[in-house]
């Protein structure tokens, strides 16, 4: 039996020590955040709030530097009172594709469309792991 057990100790060091290795060789796939924030003006109406949202998903499908969307209405909207009441994410692989996202002509339209509605927005960008 003592003749057995070495071997396999053996055998789950190096299978462990391997998958080490691979896992140290293995590049990380980092992501950038694009973080968007709203305060809308306090005569902005639910559905044009709800409109600008609608409008900012629709970008997914238009702009293919995009790879993850989400966001939308924080959920204790009524109670915000001047705060920042929508945010979103948007996701790209590299700092070049964050540059044609926000060049981008109709990235450019969704903003002059929204602009007019909002009394501040924040934005934030940050490396994901």
């Amino acid at each position: 039996m003592k003749n057995v057990k070495l071997p396999i100790l053996l055998l789950v060091l190096t299978f462990a020590a391997s998958c080490l290795f691979l896992k140290a060789n293995t590049p990380k796939t980092n992501k950038l955040r694009h973080v968007v924030a709203f305060k809308f003006k306090p005569d902005v109406t639910i559905e044009q709030m709800q409109k600008a949202t609608t409008d900012f998903y629709s970008l997914k499908a238009k702009i293919p530097q995009i790879i993850e969307f989400e966001g939308g209405a924080d959920v204790a909207i009524q109670k915000k009172m001047g705060k920042y009441t929508h945010c979103f994410i948007v996701t790209v692989n590299n700092e070049k594709d964050l540059e044609i996202y926000g060049s981008h002509p109709i990235h450019k339209a969704f903003s002059k469309s929204v602009d007019p509605l909002l009394a501040e927005v924040m934005v934030v960008d940050y490396w994901a792991e």
